[in-house]
């Protein structure tokens, strides 16, 4: 009677808890080790959230002079999504936040690196940002990283793992359930971007360098390479390029500076082709905001310019809450792609490199809820 008494006592609890929002959870968590460990269990998570969360809001990195790092958290106010964590503002790996550089984000977590420490004696972090929970990954044995990538689905596993490849193409993979780093051999000879990895659809994938190539993927759970096509736009477009996931989706843009009007590509999950998701025309966005117009501070060969670059494409629960975070000078805008409305985002001191005709410096990461352990 008293072993159906507490399992009755589990299911009321568990009910009370899959109403309450992530930042009482996390309090909750701490009031004893029973109530801890039933919020803990992923099966609890997987019951709470059958679907994918949707990201809430946007953690920006922005270069700033002397090799300074300065980190923020900008939540989505527009489409009515907001973050119900405010830990997030205050990120804290170490006492000098501008000492780490976030790499990667992956539904949630966060890789960062030491961002000073030259690559031998570089550490590597995973954190979640949700509970402000942080560990340092095992040191790895030879130098020479050409990128990192964090891999997580707490859907289909609460364990993350975490891809590196090196200079010599060799491959490691670090498990939170082994607690080690494990080399899995080399690349094929496939001429890719391995700084800027993607985690979707069960893998880890890079864009190709050059137009000729196709663009790889590298399964985590079967340890599987395999190849995609590179997306139908103009080979010689390099001015601005984003590669990235939302959702569940994975989203690819590319352009040159000239032109106010891109198409963005979504590839489908048997990797068939891209398909045109969206197309883009921030001309409304040059009338309301004239100084993306670089004409004037640059007129080769009387070309129109535009100082403006996609930090990331955000897709929502509904087609009408997609929307892409476009960085203009001094500030960020968010631009609804489905109803073309835009508003501002945030406003920060971002600077350009006039010889490239485009904005750098900034990164942004998605951010999503989640309770995984780290």
């Amino acid at each position: 009677d008293s072993a159906q008494t507490v399992f009755s006592i589990d299911d009321l609890l568990i009910a009370i808890f899959f109403c309450l929002p992530i930042k009482d959870l996390i309090q909750f968590r701490r009031v004893s080790k029973h109530w801890r460990r039933l919020i803990s269990n992923p099966s609890f998570y997987i019951q709470r959230n059958p679907i994918p969360n949707p990201p809430t809001g946007i953690i920006l990195q922005c270069l700033h002079y002397v090799a300074r790092l300065r980190v923020q958290y900008v939540p989505f106010t527009i489409t009515g999504m907001k973050s119900t964590n405010p830990q997030l503002e205050k990120l804290k790996l170490v006492k000098d936040m501008s000492d780490i550089r976030i790499l990667h984000s992956c539904n949630g977590l966060l890789l960062c690196s030491s961002f000073r420490a030259r690559d031998i004696n570089r550490k590597y972090y995973v954190h979640n940002p949700t509970t402000n929970k942080f560990v340092l990954l095992p040191k790895l044995d030879s130098a020479g990283i050409c990128g990192m990538s964090l891999a997580f689905d707490q859907l289909n596993s609460p364990h993350y793992k975490v891809v590196c490849v090196h200079n010599q193409r060799q491959i490691e993979v670090y498990s939170l359930e082994t607690g080690s780093w494990r080399n899995h051999g080399q690349t094929p000879q496939v001429l890719v971007e391995f700084e800027n990895g993607v985690y979707w659809n069960g893998a880890i994938h890079w864009t190709s360098i050059g137009y000729r190539n196709d663009s790889l993927y590298f399964n985590v759970d079967n340890q599987l390479f395999g190849t995609m096509p590179i997306p139908p736009a103009c080979w010689n477009c390099v001015d601005y390029c984003y590669f990235g996931e939302s959702f569940g989706h994975l989203h690819y843009i590319k352009g040159i500076g000239r032109s106010l009007q891109f198409k963005v590509y979504e590839m489908r999950r048997d990797y068939s082709e891209w398909f045109v998701k969206y197309e883009v025309n921030l001309l409304p966005l040059l009338m309301a905001y004239p100084s993306m117009n670089l004409t004037r501070v640059s007129p080769i060969m009387n070309l129109s310019r535009y100082a403006f670059s996609i930090l990331c494409l955000v897709r929502g629960e509904k087609e009408e809450g997609s929307f892409l975070v476009v960085q203009i000078p001094g500030k960020a805008i968010q631009y609804n792609v489905a109803c073309q409305t835009f508003g501002m985002f945030c406003e920060f001191a971002g600077s350009y490199l006039v010889g490239h005709l485009r904005y750098s410096g900034v990164d942004a990461f998605q951010y999503v809820e989640t309770l995984c352990c780290v």
